[in-house]
């Protein structure tokens, strides 16, 4: 019973990791965490030890506008938001014949206003719990969808026109094995969705950047491999994608830096950009079948400290200044973390990101901050 209850965990965060159903989202955890301070800590923001022009990004959650908590520490220390959901599908395009706008517009708008640039996520996305219901229940042939879908990126990526500077124009279209998802999008039209959707988008916007976001690709394996033949094959096709976003729900130990460099540099060697897209390190492995970590200790934060330090010093070492694409971290709290932050079942919790639910940084930050700045990790 143990392993079925660990199998039934692992398939409800993979349906959510990333994307963040925003049921997980904004808990606040009653598991107690003790926040090692850090040492010697200065002022210093993340953007202004940044590399110039790094994008350095983080994911609002859906109610960061009018929850204003978390808006100091982004405002001071990232210079680009992606809405955790308020650009997903079944929130831009919830019925055939209707476009909803208004929330979407209200983050493009404040980033304006603080001077952050925007990453829309997602165009296409599989996912049960994002996906209009129209959609699933499409009744029209092959050429009726692609139809339908290219009305829906044309009319998403025209109204966000000159004012989103990149987009995942699709999300998550390989399973774990390494074959396509077998989502309605490749029940209904193949792989032919993948390439109509990168030409709808460029059609709209002549200037944004347009990615294929996806997890474990980092991992190298079958996975990657599909991903890297899918994308060759876009090239050879002359589809206009500018780049892959790498997830990045990595473990304190896995996987290695030197599999995480070569991942990255096979984009960058096709000319690609490489964005880390939605990056967290929690403490506890949650596809596992137990938690080593109770809590928040020093031993662990300091951990936690190195593996944020040598992500970003691996991508700033292995990404040409050209082709970076930019790093999100997936969240600004732990509590709003979509790695649950309450307890489980076994009374597990996690703590995966930056700054602690009090909006203190830990020693994650200082970790990342040391690589911005190239300073050894430790």
């Amino acid at each position: 019973m143990n392993i079925l209850r660990n199998l039934f965990q692992v398939t409800v965060l993979l349906s959510l990791v990333a994307c963040g159903d925003g049921a997980t989202s904004n808990v606040t955890s009653s598991v107690p965490a003790v926040t090692p301070q850090i040492p010697n800590a200065t002022s210093k923001t993340l953007k202004s030890v940044a590399p110039e022009n790094l994008i350095i990004g983080v994911a609002a959650s859906d109610d960061y506008l009018t929850n204003t908590k978390n808006h100091d520490i982004v405002e001071q220390n990232f210079n680009q938001i992606t809405a955790e959901n308020a650009m997903k599908m079944k929130f831009l395009h919830p019925t055939e014949n209707g476009f909803s706008f208004a929330n979407a517009d209200a983050y493009v708008s404040y980033a304006k206003t603080h001077n952050l640039s925007v990453h829309g996520h997602t165009l296409i996305w599989y996912s049960d719990y994002q996906l209009p219901d129209f959609m699933k229940t499409y009744s029209g042939g092959k050429t009726e969808f692609l139809a339908m879908l290219k009305n829906h990126v044309t009319t998403i990526v025209n109204h966000f026109k000159g004012q989103v500077q990149s987009w995942d124009v699709v999300n998550e279209a390989i399973d774990d094995n390494g074959g396509y998802r077998n989502s309605v999008f490749y029940q209904k039209t193949g792989t032919d969705y993948l390439d109509q959707a990168f030409r709808d988008a460029r059609a709209a916007d002549t200037t944004v950047d347009l990615f294929y976001n996806d997890y474990s690709m980092e991992q190298g394996g079958n996975k990657f491999q599909t991903m890297q033949a899918m994308l060759d094959g876009m090239l050879a096709r002359q589809v206009p994608i500018t780049g892959i976003g790498f997830q990045m729900h990595v473990m304190l130990d896995y996987p290695s830096v030197d599999t995480i460099r070569a991942s990255f540099k096979a984009i960058a060697d096709r000319g690609l950009k490489v964005k880390i897209s939605e990056l967290d390190v929690p403490l506890n492995n949650p596809y596992g079948y137990g938690f080593i970590y109770k809590s928040l200790t020093d031993p662990a934060a300091a951990l936690q400290k190195k593996r944020y330090c040598e992500i970003i010093k691996t991508y700033l070492e292995a990404v040409p200044v050209n082709l970076r694409g930019g790093v999100t971290v997936w969240g600004v709290r732990d509590s709003e973390s979509w790695i649950p932050s309450t307890p489980d079942w076994k009374g597990n919790a996690d703590w995966p990101l930056l700054f602690d639910a009090n909006g203190k940084t830990k020693p994650a930050f200082e970790g990342f901050q040391l690589a911005l700045e190239s300073k050894p990790c430790g």
